[in-house]
Formats: C-alpha cells, structure tokens, sequence
C-alpha cells in the first residue's frame, strides 16, 4: 500500500510538473515587468579613459553611451593640447585626424568586409598601426593596444598619416610602456586562441 502510495504521489508531481513546462500554460508564480538596462561601466577601448580622464569623471563616463560622451572628448582635447601643438588634439568631427578622432568614440571598430587579421587602430588609420597594414580594426590577441595608443598620443602615429602636421612635440619615452608580451601569453591557432591565466 505504501508502495502504490509513493508511486501516485511520483505520478502526480511528474504529471504537475509536464503541465507547467507546457508552451500554453500560464507561469506560475509573480510575473515580473521587464528589467530595465542600467549602464555601470563602459570599457571599449582599453587605457583612454585611464590616460586621458582624472578619476572622479571615470563615473561619470561609465554611465554614458559611447558616442555621446562629452567629458571624455574634452578630456582627450585638453590632456592633448598640454603636450602636443593644438591640431593633435581637436576633435574634428569625427574623424582619426586627431587624438580625439582617433580614440573616440570609446569603441572598438571593425570593417567586416575586409579579410586581413584584427589590428587595434587599423581601420582608423588606414593600417598604420598594423604590422601587415590590416584595416580589419578590431583587436588581435597579440596586439599591444597600449604602446599603439600611447604612440599615437606621444608618439607619430598621426603625422605620419599626414593627418596633422609634425608638432616636434613626440615623446618616445613616453610611446611604449616596455612591457613586452611573455612566450607563455601568445595565442594558438585553435579555439579559444587565448593562452591560459596564469
């Protein structure tokens, strides 16, 4: 009798719990409105933000769209403008002809149509920044994003584009951060690609 007990009771919850995972049965329990998306950082290109902003607007940054983020543009412009001749860093509407126009907006760009490797800051400077002249954008493993943008804030990234003209203002000490990629760090030709942590 137990026995026929606990197997009706199995039944039961087994046939409750079919009728619930059913496509035309209602939910059960309180049904919550849909979350609304709330922003609490913002990380698109690594370092610009470290470099260019004080701490306090990090915050302020972190809340806004990428594209509509007038402290960060005004940081790039005024940390620009107190090493390099004016031209370097104005914003000029959006275009890599500037420190500005370079690093913003706070993104990592692509040209999918293009078949050459990932190369950080390749689409917006036509290559310049890629060992093999890659426009593809984005950015590979192997890519030392950080002396590619210290380089082109100190360094003649945007000179020798043509961009701006030479300010005689580069700094190569400050173009690199002398942190070479270790052997145990490189990426494989298999999926993930990425060494493991270490």
């Amino acid at each position: 009798m137990k026995k026929h007990i606990l197997t009706s009771l199995a039944l039961t919850s087994l046939a409750t719990g079919l009728a619930a995972c059913s496509s035309n049965s209602t939910p059960i329990g309180p049904v919550h409105p849909a979350a609304s998306y709330v922003q609490f950082e913002r990380f698109g290109r690594p370092a610009v933000k470290e470099l260019f902003e004080t701490f306090v607007n990090h915050q302020v940054t972190n809340g806004v769209e990428p594209y509509a983020d007038p402290t960060l543009q005004n940081s790039i412009v005024g940390f620009t403008n107190t090493f390099r001749a004016t031209a370097n860093g104005n914003f000029l509407g959006g275009t890599s002809a500037s420190t500005a126009g370079l690093l913003y907006p706070d993104e990592m760009a692509a040209d999918l149509t293009q078949t050459t490797p990932a190369a950080y800051l390749g689409l917006e400077t036509g290559g310049a920044t890629s060992p093999v002249h890659s426009t593809f954008g984005g950015r590979a493993p192997a890519d030392d994003i950080i002396d590619i943008s210290l380089g082109a804030v100190f360094g003649s990234t945007l000179s020798a584009l043509g961009a701006v003209p030479d300010d005689g203002k580069e700094n190569n000490c400050l173009t690199t951060d002398n942190v070479a990629q270790a052997p145990s760090q490189a990426s494989g030709p298999t999926f993930p690609y990425l060494a493991a942590p270490h």
